[in-house]
């Protein structure tokens, strides 16, 4: 009798811990289906006429003319190319000064013992800077060294905003690190960009790579600033995008279809590197 009372006890816990795993299940499933709805919302919209999309509903006859409608257009590939060549260049610029940045704040030698703290407390507070704050004074700097409408001005802007966001991240990877691999490095005669080179870099290259897929993803997405710091013929694809919205209205299949065009490239890299980048922001970035 006892033992028959144990075994359906623990049959009962059993089948409440399945019961709980499936509700959870569920409860996790209709959250990423809430989230991802927009996305698949937009995904369909572009498979829509004009008409069609004024409407809003998941059931229609789909149609490729407004695919063809953007992906003929030719100045969207120059704006494809603005936009390819910010993230290629801002995202390497930002790495190539952030990263000796933290580098320094963790392993240089400061005059005063706390200036490091001081310097990445800095760095911090301008990741919450908003850019409409310092829009007015860019905007009249950039007038006078005539920087407005051409690339490297807002390629600039771009590597400023982000180069803390760097320096944030690979700040406390690089603070993981063993002090006594670089004391041995030092007593060996390894200059400290050798130790950077050859020590640091390849240990911390997981938050290094994490870094960048972030900016690389920021500066893809980056609307504001390209907005009001270019022209038409250097403007990124966030730009490209906002001419949907006419006087006349906004065409919400034009729009859809270019947004999936757009958000294409950072949905395929975050999928290839869903691994690295989870794995350099728990490991690392929200300590710092």
């Amino acid at each position: 009798m006892q033992d028959n009372y144990i075994q359906r006890k623990k049959r009962g816990m059993r089948v409440r811990r399945l019961f709980a795993k499936i509700i959870l299940t569920l409860i996790i499933y209709a959250i990423a289906i809430f989230y991802f709805s927009p996305i698949l919302y937009m995904f369909l919209s572009g498979f829509k006429t004009e008409q069609q999309a004024v409407m809003p509903s998941f059931f229609f006859k789909p149609t490729l003319a407004t695919y063809k409608k953007v992906l003929g257009d030719p100045t969207m590939y120059q704006y494809l190319r603005n936009s390819l060549l910010q993230v290629v260049v801002g995202t390497g610029a930002s790495l190539a000064f952030g990263v000796p940045a933290a580098f320094a704040l963790v392993f240089g030698k400061l005059k005063k013992k706390d200036s490091a703290g001081k310097f990445y407390l800095w760095f911090i507070t301008t990741i919450l800077l908003p850019p409409v704050a310092v829009l007015i004074p860019l905007f009249t700097l950039y007038q006078k060294l005539q920087l407005i409408n051409t690339p490297f001005g807002v390629m600039l802007a771009y590597i400023g905003f982000h180069i803390p966001i760097v320096v944030w991240m690979v700040y406390s990877f690089f603070s993981d690190l063993p002090i006594e691999i670089f004391e041995a490095a030092e007593l060996d005669g390894c200059t400290k960009v050798q130790q950077m080179a050859k020590i640091a870099i390849p240990l911390a290259r997981t938050g290094i790579i994490s870094a960048g897929l972030l900016v690389a993803v920021f500066i893809w997405n980056e609307f504001f600033l390209g907005f009001n710091l270019t022209g038409n013929p250097t403007a990124t694809l966030p730009v490209y995008m906002s001419r949907f919205r006419e006087q006349q209205g906004m065409f919400v299949a034009q729009l859809s279809a270019s947004s999936t065009i757009a958000v294409l490239p950072a949905i395929i890299l975050g999928w290839m590197t869903q691994k690295a980048l989870v794995k350099g922001l728990t490991g690392g970035a929200v300590k710092g």
